[in-house]
C-alpha cells in the first residue's frame, strides 16, 4: 500500500510542480520591447493561419544574437533573406536580415547577426521597417516574449 501511495504522490507531483521560467535572453536591438509592432498569434493547427513571431521596428542599428549558438541557416527563403541561430533546442530566426555569417559558424550572445534589408523582387512587407523574429523548437513555434521576460509559463493550480 505504501508503494502505491508513493507512486500516486510522484505522479501527482509531476502535474502540480511548475517548471522554472526559461533563461532571459539579451535583446537583439536596443529597447527591443518598446519597438514591438506585431504580436505572436498561435495557429489553431500545425499548418493553420497565425503570426508565429514578433515584428520589431528596426532602424540602422545592427541586429544582435540574443543567445549563443551557431548559425544554422543564412539564405534566401522565397523572397527574403533569413538568418537562423540554433541555441540548444531553440531556433531563433530573423527576417528580412542580410548577414555575412556562414552556416555552421559559432556565434556569441550579443554578437552582430546582420542588418535589416529589403526583400527580393515581389516581396511584400507586412510592416514597414520591421524585422520578424521567431523562436521554434522541434514541436513548433513559441512566443518569443517568453524568452525576453514578458510571459511566464502556465501553471496548474488546484
Amino acid at each position: 500500500m505504501f508503494k502505491f501511495a508513493l507512486v500516486i504522490k510522484v505522479i501527482f507531483g509531476l502535474f502540480t510542480t511548475s517548471l522554472p521560467a526559461p533563461e532571459i535572453w539579451a535583446e537583439p536591438i536596443p529597447y527591443f520591447l518598446d519597438k514591438q509592432m506585431g504580436n505572436y498569434i498561435a495557429p489553431h493547427s500545425e499548418r493553420g493561419h497565425g503570426h508565429r513571431g514578433l515584428d520589431v521596428l528596426v532602424g540602422d542599428e545592427g541586429i544582435r544574437a540574443p543567445q549563443a549558438g551557431f548559425v544554422s541557416f543564412n539564405d534566401l527563403v522565397v523572397d527574403r533573406r533569413v538568418v537562423t541561430i540554433r541555441s540548444g533546442d531553440y531556433r531563433i530566426s530573423f527576417e528580412p536580415v542580410c548577414s555575412d555569417l556562414v552556416t555552421g559558424q559559432p556565434i556569441e550572445q550579443g554578437e552582430l547577426v546582420g542588418y535589416l534589408c529589403e526583400g527580393e523582387a515581389g516581396y511584400k512587407e507586412h510592416c514597414e521597417g520591421c524585422m520578424h523574429l521567431s523562436v521554434r523548437v522541434q514541436r513548433g513555434y513559441l512566443n518569443p516574449l517568453l524568452f525576453f521576460g514578458q510571459l511566464m509559463p502556465s501553471k496548474i493550480v488546484s
